[in-house]
C-alpha cells in the first residue's frame, strides 16, 4: 500500500511539474501592439456586402473600425444567414465577404467549388474562446481523474478516436484549389489504439477498451475530423456522441443525448475519454435554460502535443491565446479569390484592416475571441496576394 501510495504522488508530482514547465514555456498571449497598424492603400468607394456569422458582434465592430479609416466605404451585413449560408450568398453573387463561426465544411465548399472551379480563400481573423459558451473555444480532452495518462498528441487522439480509413482529404491550395482525396493519410486497423495498455498504462487498464466520447452535430465534428482526422469521417466504432442541450429534444430522450450525460458517464468512466468543452468541466458555462452548468470534479483535462515526441501543452487560457495549444479553433472569414489573380480591391483593404493593429485590439477589446500573433497575422496576409 506505502508503495501504491508513493507511486501515485510521484506520478501526479511529475505531472504538476510537467503542466507546470510547460505552462511557464506558453504563458505569454498575443500583443496587439506587434502588429504592424493599418495603413490606407486604397481609396474605398461604395459597396462592401458582408454576409454570414456576425460573430458575437464583432463583424459589426471590425466594420464600424474600417469605416473610420474609410469613410466612403458602404459597408452593408446580412447575418440572417449565419455560418451555413455563408458561401451560398457567395456564390449566389450577393456578398463580397463571408464570415463563418464554423469550419466551412466541405459540403459547404463543394458548390462554391463547382461554381467557380476553386475553393474560397479561407483567413483566420481571431483565435476562438477558452471556456465560455458560443466562443469557438478549444476543445478540451477530458478523461476520469482515476485515470493516471497526463498527456497525448494529436497522432494518438486520431488513433483512439479515429478508424482505419482509405485515406484522407486535402483542400485548398495544397490541393490545387481543390477538394482531393489521397492516400497520403491512410492507415490500417492495426494503427487503431483501442486499449490503455497500448498507451503505456499498467495494472487494470493494460487490458481495457477505450471507452470514447465526444460530439456528434456537424459544427463541433467536422471541427475534430480537420484538426485531428484529416478530414476523415470514420470514428472509432464506440464512440458515444452527444450535443449541447439546444440542439437536442426537449423530451426524455433528448435529455439522454444531452451533453451534461457525457460529463456524468465519463466520471462514473474510469476507463472513457472524451472530447468537450472546458466550461462544462468546470462548471463556468450557463445552459439555454439559464440554469448553470454543475461542474464535474471527478475528471481531468489532460495536455496535448502536435506531434508524439513535441511538447504537451495544457489548456489554459494564454495557451489558447498563443495557440501553442493544438486544439484551439479559429474564426474565419472566406473569399472569393481566384488562383493567381489578385483579390477584389476593397476586400482585400477590409482584410487588410482587420489583419492590422487596429483591427486585432478591436477584437482582443471587445472579445470573446482572442486576438491573432503577429506570426499568424503575417501568415494570413500572404493569403490575400
Amino acid at each position: 500500500m506505502i508503495e501504491k501510495d508513493t507511486m501515485r504522488v510521484r506520478l501526479k508530482t511529475a505531472t504538476l511539474l510537467a503542466a507546470f514547465c510547460t505552462s511557464a514555456a506558453f504563458a505569454q498571449a498575443p500583443d496587439p501592439s506587434a502588429i504592424p497598424p493599418y495603413k490606407k492603400e486604397l481609396n474605398v468607394v461604395g459597396g462592401l456586402r458582408i454576409a454570414g456569422s456576425e460573430l458575437k458582434g464583432v463583424v459589426d465592430l471590425l466594420a464600424e473600425g474600417f469605416r473610420k479609416f474609410q469613410p466612403d466605404a458602404k459597408v452593408s451585413t446580412n447575418f440572417m444567414t449565419s455560418s451555413e449560408g455563408a458561401l451560398g450568398m457567395m456564390v449566389a453573387g450577393v456578398s463580397d465577404v463571408a464570415p463563418m463561426g464554423d469550419d466551412a465544411k466541405i459540403t459547404d465548399q463543394m458548390p462554391f467549388f463547382n461554381a467557380f472551379g476553386y475553393v474560397p480563400t479561407e483567413i483566420s481573423i481571431a483565435t476562438g474562446g477558452y471556456d465560455k459558451r458560443g466562443t469557438l473555444f478549444a476543445w478540451a480532452i477530458v478523461v476520469n481523474e482515476a485515470n493516471p495518462l497526463a498527456r497525448l498528441s494529436i497522432d494518438q487522439l486520431d488513433r483512439i478516436f479515429g478508424s482505419e480509413r482509405t485515406g484522407g482529404w486535402e483542400i485548398g491550395a495544397d490541393a490545387a484549389n481543390n477538394l482531393l482525396f489521397t492516400a497520403k493519410y491512410a492507415r490500417g486497423r492495426d494503427s487503431n489504439i483501442r486499449t490503455w495498455g497500448q498507451l503505456g498504462l499498467k495494472g487494470d487498464y493494460a487490458d481495457k477498451e477505450i471507452q470514447t466520447y465526444g460530439y456528434v452535430a456537424p459544427g463541433f465534428a467536422v471541427s475534430f475530423e480537420r484538426m485531428v482526422m484529416h478530414w476523415s469521417i470514420k470514428w472509432n466504432p464506440n464512440f458515444r456522441e452527444y450535443v449541447e442541450m439546444k440542439e437536442a429534444t426537449g423530451d426524455a430522450d433528448g435529455r439522454a443525448v444531452a451533453s451534461q450525460r457525457m460529463y456524468e458517464a465519463l466520471e462514473k468512466d474510469k476507463y472513457g475519454i472524451g472530447w468537450g468543452a472546458l466550461m462544462h468541466v468546470n462548471g463556468t458555462c450557463v445552459n439555454p435554460d439559464a440554469s448553470k452548468c454543475p461542474g464535474y470534479p471527478g475528471l481531468k483535462v489532460i495536455a496535448v502535443s502536435r506531434t508524439p515526441d513535441g511538447l504537451a501543452v495544457p489548456l489554459t487560457s494564454d495557451n489558447v491565446a498563443n495557440r501553442s495549444y493544438p486544439l484551439a479553433r479559429d474564426a474565419y472569414i472566406y473569399v472569393n479569390k481566384a488562383p493567381s489573380r489578385p483579390l477584389d480591391p476593397k476586400v482585400r483593404e477590409f482584410l487588410r484592416f482587420i489583419l492590422s493593429r487596429e483591427g486585432q485590439e478591436i477584437i482582443a477589446r471587445n472579445g470573446p475571441y482572442f486576438a491573432i500573433p503577429a506570426s499568424y497575422v503575417r501568415e494570413q496576409l500572404k493569403k490575400l496576394d
